[in-house]
């Protein structure tokens, strides 16, 4: 137990930075933050909070260890760099954050006495390092930007231009002010949307880490699809761009018109078949649909129907699963994306497992509303699976009536089963399926150690079963993104052999929120309760129930018996007053197992040599797990 009031010496200590160190840290340009001896962040600006935020896709706090989160990758050296500062008080600059384009630099931070209390560190962006004027940082960016010989658009995290650069009209054939009034999924030739999508997911997963982006057909201003290349950079917690930087690059062969367009479709429609996946748009409005020859295989088809719209589509989907698969596409109006498995009835009536993905997209001019995606037969993947339940009955028992969350995952963290408890317990619907593969989940929650510090990838439950670790009795404070719920959930999990001898791997999940809060509630009243007993005029003590040490004394309590609370605590109570401690052992374990409190007048000595009859009264209670003695001492002299 901690004793939660301060000393007269506590008060004459100061570890504040004095005025010119906030001042440096509110002002500077690059991003800096005070770092204390135990590596942990005290104060930071605005800089550096967006920095940080792009290094590591999450925002720093007040206490947070930058080892564990900004330097993950390189903890060992960044720890001997930190030493080396605190203790020869050296600055270090010049070091580069392991796959970032950011260095930083350390500099000794020194209280208003000269005592030093940690290190400042500065976060530093490549471009940035000659650079301390912020003004010029803007002007050299849109400098880049009006010069630039390629087109740069900037997005919003919905897509949507908010900048866009003058070289644009030399790309695409669009004066800027038309590119804003752009929907550029709706200008995306049919077949790239998905990749498109797919490199918008990924650079919203990695902010300020540039990604290639997919090889498009984007329409020109003349009517004719020209060929892009692009690169992408996430830049939405740069204040000074805040959105997702486009860069577009024109690549179509000038050689003969349509001729590259034609060799890079073919390229990609071979990609795409020999992968086995369709790749489908459908036009709500017209009912017109463009599909690759995998799409109607998939659905028991030997020849491309000529007729294909959304009515057909549900039309082909199983009875049971069809309300479902409505309701999904209703939703994807609202939400912009799909993604689901249901089943499907071929024409002889065979029934196949399918698992369509994709997006909503609504024209600037509502002329144009289309759904367009990707579908794949999965029904090899879920009879595996189903005939692995079914050959192990005990198994199948267990996820059929078990209250606990079940998930199943293969070696390669894929995750193949989530039973309906392990559904609710994560809110997902039930047709709007689970995330198919663990870092997905990234997308839907934020997963944190019990006392609030994130939890790194390589320690969710998951991972350590696939790197062959124990996974027994793993809490996990898991925080809804989208729905804003926090629960606490308690992880088992273990792996078995398949028919085929390959490993697949299970976690079982239990709901432990009710039990966390219970035990926070009573965490919080044991600490109001010793700072009420450290605050209390009556002289209190507590001992343990087995041999009288005192563990905790108040300031009352001190001044009636005489000794100071470091002399008190580790001892046998009283022992110091001249009571031996077989005498105290007997009188403080009398009568414990029949009663909750006694009375008793004991003689005692202060420090002093005072002569003091006190009367005490010695009640049970309970503190953090332990039995212990509360004891209420009284100066019969000062009550007569």
């Amino acid at each position: 137990m901690k004793r939660n009031r301060g000393t007269a010496t506590d008060a004459g200590k100061s570890t504040e930075p004095n005025e010119s160190i906030k001042t440096s840290i509110s002002n500077a340009y690059h991003g800096v933050a005070l770092i204390d001896k135990d590596y942990a962040i005290q104060k930071f600006n605005p800089r550096f909070e967006s920095c940080f935020a792009q290094i590591t896709g999450t925002a720093p706090r007040r206490g947070l260890s930058v080892i564990s989160s900004l330097f993950a990758k390189d903890q060992e050296t960044t720890c001997s760099l930190f030493e080396q500062a605190f203790n020869e008080q050296e600055v270090i600059s010049g070091v580069s954050i392991k796959d970032t384009y950011y260095s930083f630099r350390l500099e000794p931070a020194l209280d208003r006495k000269g005592n030093l209390i940690g290190a400042f560190l500065y976060l530093i962006f490549e471009n940035d390092a000659d650079d301390s004027e912020p003004a010029k940082f803007q002007m050299n960016f849109q400098a880049l930007l009006e010069a630039s010989g390629d087109a740069v658009i900037v997005l919003s995290p919905e897509g949507k231009p908010i900048y866009v650069s003058p070289s644009v009209e030399n790309i695409l054939g669009y004066t800027p002010e038309e590119t804003m009034l752009l929907d550029m999924y709706s200008s995306l030739h049919p077949d790239d949307v998905l990749g498109n999508q797919k490199v918008m997911e990924k650079a919203i997963l990695n902010p300020g880490i540039p990604i290639k982006g997919h090889r498009s057909r984007i329409i020109h201003k003349d009517g004719s699809y020209h060929v892009y290349d692009s690169t992408v950079v996430n830049l939405i917690n740069d204040p000074s761009i805040g959105g997702i930087v486009d860069n577009i690059k024109e690549v179509t062969e000038s050689a003969s018109p349509g001729e590259s367009d034609a060799q890079f479709a073919n390229l990609y429609l071979n990609a795409v078949e020999d992968s086995k996946i369709g790749v489908w748009e459908i036009d709500i409005v017209s009912g017109k649909s463009v599909r690759n020859r995998i799409h109607d295989q998939i659905f028991g088809y030997t020849e491309q129907l000529t007729q294909w719209d959304l009515p057909t589509l549900l039309q082909h989907i199983h009875a049971e699963d069809r309300s479902a698969a409505n309701e999904i596409f209703t939703i994807a109006k609202v939400e912009g994306s799909f993604d689901f498995e249901v089943r499907a009835v071929w024409p002889d009536k065979s029934v196949h497992w399918i698992a369509m993905k994709g997006t909503y997209v609504k024209g600037s001019q509502s002329q144009t509303e289309r759904f367009s995606g990707s579908v794949v037969d999965i029904t090899e993947r879920r009879t595996t699976f189903h005939a692995l339940l079914n050959s192990e009955s005990r198994l199948k028992g267990i996820t059929d009536h078990m209250s606990e969350g079940l998930i199943v995952a293969d070696k390669t963290g894929r995750l193949l089963y989530w039973n309906a408890a392990a559904v609710k317990m994560h809110d997902f619907m039930s047709l709007q399926s689970p995330p198919k593969n663990f870092t997905e989940l990234l997308k839907h929650f934020k997963f944190e150690q019990l006392n609030g510090r994130p939890l790194p990838i390589s320690k969710w439950p998951l991972t350590r079963l696939l790197n062959n670790e124990k996974v027994d009795g793993v809490d996990v404070r898991i925080k809804s993104i989208k729905k804003n719920w926090v629960k606490v959930l308690r992880y088992n999990g273990g792996s078995f052999a398949d028919n085929h001898g390959s490993l697949v791997y299970f976690l079982t999940i239990s709901d432990k929120t009710e039990i966390s809060n219970i035990k926070k509630h009573l965490r919080d009243s044991e600490e109001r309760f010793l700072d009420a007993f450290h605050a209390s005029p009556v002289a209190l003590c507590i001992t343990s129930s087995k041999d009288a040490i005192c563990l905790e004394i108040n300031k009352s309590a001190e001044e009636l018996l005489g000794y100071s609370y470091e002399e008190y605590t580790g001892k046998p109570i009283l022992t110091l007053n001249g009571v031996p401690l077989g005498e105290m052992k007997k009188i403080f374990s009398r009568n414990s197992k029949h009663s909750k409190s006694w009375e008793s007048k004991l003689s005692i000595s202060t420090k002093r040599g005072q002569k003091r009859l006190i009367l005490f009264s010695v009640e049970q209670v309970t503190l953090n797990g332990e039995e212990c003695r509360l004891t209420v001492f009284v100066d019969t002299a000062k009550a007569r």
